[in-house]
């Protein structure tokens, strides 16, 4: 099987593993993904800055190869950067003969906002486009 996960802005990087999971953050219930990368892949740097900008990680298209299927996932709204870190992670887990195979990976784990941040932000860009008419019908600007 083999993913790849390109992001908003068409940045698209093939990751080794991507795990979904449920957590408590920022007083809310999200629901995250944490996303594995093989070092070598994209640097450190740039990964910070690629899930620094919240637009680039409001909408991740998640593309599996499974054998001859090819899958496509979409996620929306995965704004909130929980961590970036380099970390070992078990890809063999160990057994009473043997102890366990480890690689290090570069993860960044993204949380979803809540439907009513979504709503929230909504609101708030359609006050905005409301004062900014209202501003130019005022001074008699034309849009």
């Amino acid at each position: 099987m083999s993913q790849q996960i390109t992001f908003k802005d068409g940045t698209t990087l093939a990751v080794a593993n991507i795990k979904g999971d449920t957590i408590y953050h920022q007083s809310a219930q999200r629901d995250s993904l944490e996303i594995q990368i093989a070092k070598g892949t994209i640097t450190f740097d740039d990964l910070d800055a690629l899930t620094a900008d919240s637009a680039n990680t409001d909408r991740l298209t998640i593309l599996t190869q499974e054998g001859d299927t090819q899958t496509q996932a979409i996620y929306d709204h995965y704004v909130v950067r929980m961590a970036l870190s380099l970390k070992p992670i078990a890809i063999t887990p160990a057994t009473p003969d043997a102890p366990a195979v480890t690689e290090d990976r570069l993860c960044v784990t993204l949380a979803q906002l809540t439907y009513v941040e979504v709503q929230q932000a909504a609101q708030a860009a359609a006050i905005a486009d409301m004062q900014a008419a209202i501003t130019a019908l005022a001074f008699g600007g034309e849009s």
